[in-house]
């Protein structure tokens, strides 16, 4: 639905994919997100991070949604992972791959994952909305917190990458990066 707030999301959920070695405990560093061109012409945004902790942060902002949005367009979702010694530019493997129409995604993974969450602390659409129409949303202190996901995490570099998709190209949207690595009092 909405390609920036998407990837914080759905990380959330899919972070427990990547199955831990050893269960000691992980450092979750946020290290930025990248809008892609053209992003402009979708969504306007307006959000703050604010760091609870070393493994907590809350999001919190405003999402204008400039144009209808229907099965005419698609979201592109892809979780990827790579050594935290990988050599720059990091070759990453790709751990989840989703792609969806508009509608098709609202129906599943949004009233799935991410609708009980967001009903009170935002004014998103219900998950049976579609089209959506251009609005302007809302949202209030969304919280992730790692530690959560501790059991699952494995050390490496983290790639989320979300797009809204015109045919095959993407339109919106962008990239997400955190580093996963042992915490300090575990050596």
């Amino acid at each position: 639905m909405v390609p920036w707030m998407g990837k914080i999301f759905i990380l959330a959920v899919l972070i427990g994919l990547a199955w831990a070695e050893e269960e000691e405990k992980m450092d979750v560093h946020f290290e930025g997100m990248d809008i892609i061109d053209g992003s402009e012409n979708y969504f306007h945004y307006n959000y703050s991070l604010d760091k609870k902790s070393e493994t907590a942060f809350s999001v919190s902002g405003f999402i204008s949604q400039l144009v209808q949005l229907d099965n005419g367009y698609g979201l592109r979702m892809k979780l990827s992972r790579a050594n935290l010694d990988a050599p720059e530019p990091a070759q990453y493997e790709e751990m989840l791959g989703v792609e969806k129409p508009v509608c098709e995604y609202m129906t599943s993974i949004y009233k799935m994952y991410f609708y009980d969450s967001l009903k009170d602390i935002s004014n998103f659409p219900h998950y049976d909305t579609c089209p959506l129409e251009p609005a302007d949303y809302w949202f209030k202190e969304y919280t992730f917190d790692a530690a959560e996901y501790q059991a699952f995490m494995k050390d490496g570099q983290y790639k989320m990458e979300m797009y809204l998709i015109k045919g095959d190209e993407p339109i919106a949207g962008g990239v997400s990066r955190m580093r996963v690595e042992p915490a300090s009092g575990n050596e």
